[in-house]
């Protein structure tokens, strides 16, 4: 597939760090860091090993299961992805985006900023967000986007949508405004990795009536947000199979921390797992190890091949499908129309066909 620049790959989500300053109730992670050892840190000699194919990259998201502001080289290895021509970016719980964090990443050049935020009161939040301070929190978003220059970086809001805060959506809207903040997505629990994460999904294998409430508050959430000049993203709460998720194993990779490379977060770290409310087991799916192998030659490994070529087949499948097919003038029609172009596809890779991301969930 083209890649923008007709780089080689479109996207590194680089886990700077699988440490956490916090215990958020619906992280999937905290009990494997308890279990991982180390400081959770990656080390330089892995980002040594990523540095001479930076210009190969389209985007850097400096991201994972942890806190990325924990790592004392962030904001210097986001200077060198820019340096390379690379956008470059990180999701943080905000609470160490004090004053000098965030003349450093701007410095530093980062193009976005995403912002993790399940409520506008401070009782919820700190119910949520175990160990965060929501005066903090504010304090340092309004600090970030007034000290910006123009809309650079763009920051977001983002929303894991739970049983405690999904009537305080349109409140979060409210506050992403006077925050002066870009964007704000809603997302769901997707990532399950014990019995605690099971009860903060909001989806559901068939719409009913609490999904149609779910809906309902999203819409409602959203049109505010076009009222206020904000943007906007939002999951489904039903499943809706895609021919390849947002991550896109065509044109992306994972690096996680200890330098083991994947097809992205959920896969580079396996385990038990719940889909749709059923019991599964989440492989663990690794192409090498960096700095020991070179990234290169990880893309070229069959698990890398197999994983690039099923999702290409699925696209290719469905998109010609879609061409062939004669769409009546029905709902009805055009649904049925979908729903033989997803039929058309190959099977998902293992660990894919059950993760709620190929769902759109």
């Amino acid at each position: 597939m083209t890649t923008p620049n007709g780089r080689t790959w479109r996207l590194w989500q680089v886990e700077t760090s699988f440490a956490c300053n916090l215990a958020c109730v619906m992280c999937p992670w905290r009990g494997l860091r308890t279990q991982s050892g180390g400081d959770g840190l990656m080390e330089e000699g892995v980002w040594a090993a990523l540095r001479p194919h930076l210009p190969s990259v389209a985007e850097v998201d400096l991201s994972g299961g942890g806190e990325p502001l924990l790592h004392p080289h962030l904001a210097e290895w986001i200077a060198e992805a820019k340096l390379a021509g690379c956008r470059a970016g990180f999701l943080s719980n905000g609470s160490l985006l004090d004053e000098a964090s965030a003349a450093g990443v701007i410095a530093a050049g980062v193009d976005w900023i995403g912002l993790s935020i399940e409520s506008a009161r401070a009782e919820t939040f700190h119910r949520i967000r175990r160990g965060a301070d929501f005066e903090t929190f504010c304090r340092n978003v309004r600090r970030l986007t007034l000290r910006r220059a123009d809309t650079v970086p763009h920051v977001l809001l983002n929303v894991v949508m739970m049983p405690s805060n999904i009537d305080e959506l349109e409140d979060i809207v409210r506050l992403a405004a006077s925050l002066q903040v870009d964007r704000v997505n809603f997302k769901q629990c997707d990532v399950i990795r014990s019995e605690a994460e099971r009860e903060f999904g909001l989806f559901a294998p068939k719409v009913n009536r609490a999904i149609r409430r779910h809906q309902k508050a999203v819409a409602k959430a959203r049109k505010l947000a076009r009222k206020l000049g904000i943007e906007t993203t939002a999951y489904g709460f039903v499943p809706d199979e895609l021919p390849v998720c947002d991550q896109d194993p065509r044109s992306s990779v994972f690096v996680r921390c200890d330098g083991q490379v994947s097809p992205c977060i959920n896969l580079a770290l396996g385990g038990p797992s719940c889909f749709l409310g059923e019991d599964v087991v989440m492989p663990t799916v690794h192409y090498g190890r960096l700095p020991q192998e070179d990234l290169a030659a990880l893309w070229e490994t069959p698990s890398c091949r197999l994983y690039r070529a099923r999702f290409e087949e699925r696209v290719k499948a469905y998109e010609r499908r879609l061409t062939w097919a004669q769409i009546g003038p029905s709902l009805d029609s055009l649904r049925e129309t979908f729903a033989q172009a997803r039929r058309a596809m190959p099977e998902a890779p293992p660990g894919c066909r059950t993760c709620h991301y190929l769902y759109d969930i």
